[in-house]
């Protein structure tokens, strides 16, 4: 009998412990706006869903978090040097609290960007991770990118004559 009880108390435990954060929904709604918004490279659109004081690591060797300004610089070079841009997600997972490790309702993503070099006329398509973490209000505080950002740049240079 204490076995059974047991068992049916982790059985209990466990089917709680995957109740989502109350806020994964909504952000995972303001992330799919997100990405489509830099597809349509709108940079002022763009950085509407980014809170005052936001960190964001760049996706390039060596790269650094970065401020708001600093975010709006990196996004405005990838719209400048890029046309067509498209998010292609593969899923999107919830996010845990590093600390915790509990569901926090941040929002991660792995999927393809495709697009045109601007210059080249080359084309890319690879394959990127990103996390996004949202305040209250559902603007963007912390988040990155993961990917060859330097190797697709580089894959997609004019050639030399």
């Amino acid at each position: 009998m204490k076995k059974t009880l047991l068992l049916l108390t982790l059985g209990l435990f466990l089917s709680c412990s995957n109740v989502q954060n109350p806020d994964y929904e909504r952000n995972l709604e303001i992330t799919k706006e997100w990405f489509e918004t830099f597809g349509d490279e709108d940079l002022d659109n763009t950085m509407s869903y980014f809170a005052d004081e936001i960190e964001y690591q760049s996706a390039f060797y060596g790269g650094p978090l970065m401020n708001k300004a600093e975010t709006r610089e990196y996004y405005q070079g990838w719209h400048d040097a890029m046309e067509n841009i498209n998010y292609e997600p593969q899923n999107y997972l919830p996010g845990v609290d590093p600390d915790t490790g509990l569901l926090n309702g941040s929002v991660r993503t792995y999927g393809h960007w495709s697009g045109t070099k601007s210059d080249s006329g080359k084309t890319f398509k690879g394959l990127w991770y990103h996390y996004l973490t949202f305040d209250e209000n559902g603007k963007i505080i912390n988040g990155g990118d993961f990917g060859d950002a330097t190797g697709l740049i580089m894959s997609v240079m004019p050639d030399q004559e």
